[in-house]
């Protein structure tokens, strides 16, 4: 796959789906991002971000799944390589989990973390739900 600059885009945003899971075509592109050549820019790809979360609660290991990246000549080889791995039949629950992840039911240093790595809460102080959240730090770092 060509490396993606997310200094010139953002990724794909948080509810767009793969396999019908959120997060997925943006983590492909975060990942892509990693790349020779390519930049994260602003984004982060943490083992505590929501991104690691998806792909743990698919069952898959975030470098397992970067290597697939590394080395799928297309997105199509890298959809092959989750579908042969992941039960697209869990989608369903994981997006509604996901729709529902709210800043305020987070351990204080969660919470701390998330407002440090998306700063755009301070401006925003009314969002609450994370899937927001995404979709505003995408607005505002691409205006």
């Amino acid at each position: 796959m060509s490396p993606l600059d997310l200094r010139k885009q953002p990724p794909r945003g948080p509810r767009e789906t793969l396999l019908g899971v959120y997060l997925l075509p943006r983590t492909i592109d975060k990942l892509r991002a990693e790349l020779p050549g390519g930049n994260l820019g602003r984004y982060l790809n943490h083992d505590t971000g929501f991104s690691a979360y998806v792909v743990r609660r698919l069952g898959l290991d975030m470098n397992e799944f970067r290597e697939a990246v590394a080395g799928a000549a297309d997105e199509s080889a890298v959809v092959e390589w989750l579908a042969a791995r992941v039960d697209a039949a869990s989608a369903p629950a994981l997006n509604a989990k996901l729709e529902t992840f709210v800043v305020e039911r987070m351990s204080p240093d969660d919470q701390a973390l998330v407002r440090e790595r998306h700063p755009v809460m301070q401006a925003r102080p009314d969002l609450t739900k994370i899937l927001d959240i995404l979709e505003a730090d995408d607005k505002d770092a691409f205006p």
